[in-house]
């Protein structure tokens, strides 16, 4: 009687990565083989297994910067140590911190994201310019750099991030972007977390020119008429939005352009800061200066106006702001307005370049202009806001 055969099972789950043990070599000298992300090196004394992980947003592993997509092979220690299961586990684990944007290696240095986000919240009172520091970090930077760790970050990083932003933005708005990062990037070199910030290694921004746009009187006339037609088209809609702020537009203007205030300097003016010296002598404390410093500046006739009218607008009672309304009610209203005057080119802050420019035409010494503007030399002034009196007298000489 013939022997019978004992049934053929199914294979072992593991099969493949059985069959790819018993296919290695006696001894091997170059790279693992691989099955489903799992490799074998079989040395002269002992096997090790390995596994490969798709870095999908990129990083560092071991002091190596990995392009987005690329991989690496990660040691896992001897054969011995770890069962076909442990090994799917371990493998799954490591490409889930991958695929999260997280270190692969414990003590791994921090992702950019997670550092630019700490330094922020350190930065939130004493930052100027806060929420434009957080649009360039949120915007432009985290998707680029975010999941990257900070010793990860390469100076050909930024040169292609500056390529790629230089097709589509100023050459001058892509330099504040990169302002921000070098920030952030020399803060971390600061507490020790890299030894050098790439940017420094990174090409130059070519093309950014300093703008030195001022307003004509025929132009200023125009926005002061488009000023009082917006107000007027709302005060006839007020039973229609009775929640809308109206009254400020034209004074918060004619402000910017009698004092050379900044933007954030004059939505920080409260009315303690108001002083009246004596009868015809009014002054406004600016405590929120781009350097740090307070100053004073003097109110023209038509801010002291402008006091006295701002003195009846409604708004809120524990609110002891000059101009109440937020920076967001003012971006959309400037928006409008510049759209509405047809001065395309025109913004805010060439307001303070004409009200310097227009003192500097009228003889008044450099020095106490930039102390006007909150300059602590003469250097800004003279590249950024004012024409050079001494040219219009050269060429009125050479006439």
């Amino acid at each position: 009687m013939p022997e019978a055969r004992r049934p053929v099972g199914r294979p072992s789950r593991y099969a493949k990565y059985e069959i790819l043990e018993a296919s290695l070599p006696a001894v091997m000298t170059k790279r693992p083989m691989y099955c489903d992300g799992i490799g074998l090196f079989r040395g002269t004394r002992s096997s090790t297994v390995w596994v490969k992980i798709r870095l999908q947003k990129g990083g560092l592993y071991r002091g190596r910067s990995v392009p987005v997509g690329g991989s690496i092979e990660h040691k896992l220690g001897n054969r011995a140590s770890w069962t076909w299961q442990q090994l799917e586990t371990e493998r799954d684990r490591l490409q889930g911190l991958a695929d999260r944007g997280e270190p692969i290696e414990s003590g791994q240095v921090e992702t950019f994201a997670s550092y630019a986000s700490d330094w922020l919240d350190q930065k939130k009172h004493v930052l100027k310019g806060f929420g434009i520091t957080q649009g360039h970090i949120k915007s432009a930077l985290s998707p680029a750099f975010g999941q990257k760790a900070l010793d990860a970050i390469t100076a050909g990083d930024v040169n292609r991030w500056i390529g790629k932003q230089r097709e589509t933005l100023a050459p001058a708005t892509v330099k504040r972007q990169l302002s921000t990062f070098n920030s952030i990037m020399n803060a971390a070199v600061m507490n020790g977390l890299i030894d050098r910030n790439p940017a420094t290694r990174a090409d130059k921004i070519r093309g950014v020119e300093p703008r030195q746009r001022f307003v004509t009187d025929q132009e200023w006339n125009t926005i002061l008429a488009t000023c009082e037609r917006i107000e007027q088209e709302q005060e006839d809609k007020r039973e229609k939005t009775p929640q809308q702020k109206r009254g400020w537009l034209r004074h918060y203007v004619v402000w910017a352009y009698h004092s050379g205030m900044r933007r954030s300097e004059i939505l920080g003016l409260a009315w303690d800061n108001v002083r009246l010296i004596s009868d015809d002598h009014t002054v406004v404390e600016v405590l929120n200066s781009k350097n740090g410093k307070s100053r004073y500046v003097t109110c023209t006739a038509e801010m002291n106006l402008i006091v006295a009218a701002l003195r009846q607008l409604p708004r809120a009672e524990a609110d002891n702001r000059l101009f109440p309304i937020s920076i967001t009610t003012l971006k959309r209203a400037l928006t409008s307005l510049w759209k509405a005057t047809g001065l395309n080119d025109v913004r805010l802050h060439d307001l303070r370049r004409s009200h310097a420019t227009i003192l500097v035409s009228k003889g008044l010494d450099v020095r106490t202009v930039a102390a006007r503007l909150g300059h602590t030399g003469t250097a800004m002034l003279a590249k950024h806001y004012a024409v050079d009196r001494g040219d219009k007298e050269a060429a009125a000489l050479f006439g």
